[in-house]
């Protein structure tokens, strides 16, 4: 169910990237005559007003046709005045960005969805299992049972729990549980170091995981501050971006395709690694790790789009920035603002880059095939 629940995002996703360049075409009367998901040949379209809009055979992202994009491109008479390249810069600039700027859209409102609607998993103080032989056990602590205090103090989570019984290894101390309508304190003598041997109060119970849905303001304040707030996903992802893409690191990703070993979780994955996450995820109840996935693939794909590399949405908006700069240093000195660069320049840059990102999406691919990223989960 979450494989199909996933490839309908992806769809999604795409389709809202280009509806941000459609609409904003659209407000700033630039013609788009097509609206299309995936390439190829078309399986069905339909046509309402001047664009047609419709499903192309292979579905491997989608596009919309702005009249004019391509500088050379003939154009009919009566549309020359709704043309890309006939509007201001900063127009064709929000144009350009807009695309990218639906991921973050997308990302805001999945984020306040976790937080609101599913929550956030917490350790609670209801007990889930209680390991035999040990302290809790022997105090006759069941499942299902909350640890209300410890020693006096209040437990409303299980972090608190943790913290006042790793300060009290080896002390016999009183634990409140609530156990149906009933209040309970009983003596338990804590071990002294827990079953790995590091020293320190332990009881011996595992917490019960629940998920705590938060008001709607606070899920806004949630996604706006704090460790899971889109600025700190955001920046996570950027450093992570800029590490995979070093060149020590791609030359460590490159020589470990062939490695027996078990799978390097500093590598890149590829669409079908990130399905594979989100159905491994879904299938362990955990749907706020799913969201929580599905935004921080839409901030990677915002930002990776807006990198100044022909032919993503960054290098046309790049294009653009270097032509206005040198166009207004040209009116300055008197000169006609009519620069331009050359495509020629443009073409061997953007095959690199297609060639690049073309090889980390193949070897990617092929290592979550052969070692399915699902296994760098805990």
């Amino acid at each position: 169910m979450y494989a199909a629940i996933f490839i309908g995002a992806i769809a999604f996703f795409v389709m809202f990237h280009e509806f941000g360049h459609f609409v904003t075409a659209k407000l700033f009367d630039m013609k788009a005559d097509r609206f299309f998901l995936g390439f190829g040949p078309t399986l069905w379209s339909f046509r309402r007003g001047e664009t047609e809009y419709g499903v192309k055979a292979i579905p491997a992202g989608g596009f919309v046709r702005i009249v004019g994009m391509n500088k050379f491109e003939d154009v009919d008479t009566p549309d020359r005045g709704r043309t890309f390249h006939s509007k201001p810069a900063w127009q064709r600039a929000v144009v350009l960005a807009a695309g990218s700027a639906t991921h973050f859209v997308v990302a805001f409102g999945l984020l306040v969805a976790a937080f609101w609607i599913v929550g956030l998993p917490t350790l609670s103080n209801a007990v889930d299992r209680v390991v035999g032989g040990d302290p809790a056990a022997g105090a006759g602590i069941r499942p299902g049972d909350r640890i209300v205090a410890v020693d006096g103090r209040r437990t409303p989570d299980f972090d608190a729990v943790r913290a006042t019984v790793t300060a009290r290894g080896g002390e016999t101390v009183p634990v409140t549980v609530v156990r149906g309508e009933r209040r309970l304190t009983v003596e338990v003598d804590l071990a002294a170091r827990d079953p790995q041997g590091s020293p320190g109060g332990y009881l011996g119970v595992a917490p019960r995981v629940v998920s705590r849905t938060r008001p709607f303001a606070d899920a806004l304040g949630a996604t706006v501050s704090g460790d899971l707030s889109i600025a700190r996903i955001t920046q996570v992802s950027l450093s992570g971006l800029a590490q995979a893409l070093s060149p020590s690191q791609l030359s460590s990703w490159f020589s470990s395709i062939d490695d027996p070993g078990p799978r390097s979780p500093e590598g890149p994955i590829s669409l079908v690694g990130a399905g594979q996450l989100v159905s491994a995820l879904g299938a362990s109840g955990d749907v706020f790790a799913v969201l929580v996935l599905l935004v921080n693939l839409n901030v990677v794909l915002g930002v990776l789009n807006m990198l100044p590399l022909p032919p993503l949405d960054g290098g046309h908006l790049a294009v653009l920035l270097v032509e206005q700069g040198v166009n207004r240093v040209r009116r300055l000195r008197g000169r006609p603002p009519d620069w331009q660069l050359d495509p020629a320049v443009l073409t061997p840059i953007a095959l690199a880059v297609v060639l690049f990102f073309g090889t980390v999406f193949l070897t990617s691919l092929y290592l979550d095939i052969t070692k399915p990223a699902s296994g760098l989960l805990p």
